[in-house]
C-alpha cells in the first residue's frame, strides 16, 4: 500500500487526503494550525469562466494541460465527494462549481458563491425576491445591526426585509456575533416569512437561514473542525530527500517517512510562502515565482507592482508541470514524489472566483497522483 503525507490542514490538503484514500493509499495529513480554510466567510467560489482560466498560462489548473471536459469532469466528482465527506461529519453544502448564486452577508451586502452550507443556501437572494424577510438582531450584541441588513436588503436586493429584535439575557457583557456560536436559533415572533439569522445558531427554524460573515466566521470555524479531524496537530520543520525523492518530513521531534508528499502549506497565513525582501518556500527552496518568472530575477519591479497593487502578492507562489510536481527557479522538476496543492500555487488571486476551486481541484489531482506515483 502507498503511504502519502500530506502537509497542511486546509481544504487542498483535506481534499488532496481524501482522493489519496479513495485510491487505496495509507494517509497521514500533519498540520500546525489552521489556515485560510478557516477565515472563508460562508460561499466558495469554486471557478467562474472555465475558458478563460485555460486561456491563462500561468494559472495553475492551466498549467494541468486537460481540456475543458476533463477539467469539468474533475472538478465534479472532486466537489461530489468532498460534499459527501463532510457530510458523514455533519456539515452538509449544497451546489456546484456549473451554477454561481447571491448570497447576503451581515451588511445585507451579495457575495457570489457556488458551493455553500445548506443553512446558507435557503438565502440565495433570487429565491428571496418578493418574499417577506425576517432579520434577527440581539440587542445584547454590538457589531452587528440587523436594522441596517434590512434596510440594506430592501433597497440594494428588493427583498421585503424587516428587523426583529430578540433578546438574549444570559449573554456576556459587550457581547459579539461570536457569542451566539452554538446557540440554539431564537424563534421571531414574525409569520409567514423568511428568517435571516447571523451566523453562529444551530437548529434553525425550516424556514430560516444564515447570513455570510466576515471573519472570525462560524462558517469558517464549522468547515475547519470538520476537516480537522484526524489530522496530526505538529510543524513541520523539515522535508529529508535523497536521490530526487523526498523520503521523510520532520514535525515535532517525529520522523514521518512515506511514498510521497504532498505539499498543501497554504500561503503566508499557512506559512507554505514566507515573504521578505524576497518570498521563499521554506521547506524546500522551492522556486517562487510571478507570472512565470521567478520572483528573486525581478528585484525592485515585484516591489513597485506590490506597493501600487497589494494583491500582486497573491499571484506569488510556487510553479508546478502537469502533474503538480513543483519546480525550482530554473524549471527542472527536483522531487518525483513531490505534489504541491492549494494556495501555495502562484498564478491565480486565491480571494477571487477560484479561491476555493484551485484548492479543490489541485489537492484532488495531488491526492490521486500521489497514490499511484504519477508523473
Amino acid at each position: 500500500m502507498t503511504r502519502v503525507c500530506v502537509v497542511g490542514g486546509g481544504i487542498a490538503g483535506y481534499t488532496a487526503a481524501l482522493a489519496a484514500r479513495r485510491d487505496g493509499a495509507d494517509v497521514t495529513v500533519v498540520a500546525r494550525a489552521p489556515g485560510a480554510t478557516a477565515l472563508y466567510a460562508g460561499g466558495m467560489e469554486i471557478i467562474d469562466d472555465l475558458e478563460e482560466v485555460l486561456r491563462s498560462p500561468h494559472h495553475p489548473l492551466a498549467r494541468l494541460g486537460m481540456g475543458p471536459v476533463g477539467l469539468a469532469t474533475e472538478l465534479d466528482t472532486a466537489i461530489s465527494t468532498l460534499q459527501l465527506a463532510l457530510s458523514k461529519e455533519g456539515l452538509k453544502f449544497e451546489g456546484t462549481w456549473r451554477s454561481r448564486g447571491l448570497y447576503a452577508d451581515i451588511h445585507g451586502l451579495a457575495r457570489p458563491a457556488n458551493v455553500v452550507p445548506d443553512t446558507v443556501a435557503r438565502g440565495e437572494l433570487g429565491a428571496l425576491s418578493g418574499k417577506r424577510v425576517a432579520v434577527i438582531g440581539v440587542p445584547q450584541v454590538g457589531d452587528y445591526d440587523a436594522a441596517t441588513t434590512a434596510q440594506a436588503l430592501k433597497q440594494l436586493h428588493g427583498i421585503e426585509a424587516f428587523a426583529e429584535e430578540i433578546s438574549i439575557p444570559e449573554l456576556p457583557t459587550a457581547a459579539s456575533l461570536t457569542d451566539l456560536y452554538g446557540r440554539r436559533a431564537p424563534a421571531p415572533r414574525a409569520r409567514g416569512a423568511a428568517i435571516a439569522y447571523p451566523p453562529g445558531f444551530i437548529a434553525l427554524p425550516e424556514d430560516g437561514f444564515e447570513l455570510l460573515a466576515s471573519p472570525p466566521s462560524p462558517h469558517g470555524w464549522r468547515l475547519q473542525q470538520a476537516i480537522a479531524l484526524g489530522v496530526v496537530t505538529a510543524e513541520v520543520t523539515s522535508l529529508e530527500a535523497a536521490r530526487g525523492r523526498v523520503t521523510a518530513a520532520r514535525a515535532a521531534g517525529r520522523t514521518l517517512h512515506a511514498d510521497a508528499f504532498v505539499l498543501a502549506t497554504g500561503r503566508h497565513i499557512g506559512g507554505g510562502l514566507r515573504a521578505g525582501r524576497t518570498t521563499t518556500e521554506p521547506l524546500l527552496g522551492l522556486g517562487v515565482f510571478y507570472d512565470g518568472t521567478p520572483a528573486a530575477a525581478l528585484g525592485v519591479r515585484l516591489h513597485h507592482l506590490k506597493y501600487l497593487d497589494p494583491g500582486e502578492e497573491m499571484k506569488l507562489g510556487v510553479m508546478t508541470d502537469k502533474h503538480l510536481h513543483p519546480l525550482l527557479e530554473d524549471g527542472s522538476v527536483p522531487y518525483v514524489n513531490l505534489y504541491a496543492a492549494g494556495a501555495v500555487l502562484g498564478g491565480y488571486d486565491y480571494s477571487g472566483p477560484c479561491g476555493f476551486g484551485v484548492p479543490i481541484l489541485t489537492g484532488w489531482l495531488a491526492g490521486r497522483f500521489a497514490a499511484k506515483q504519477e508523473g
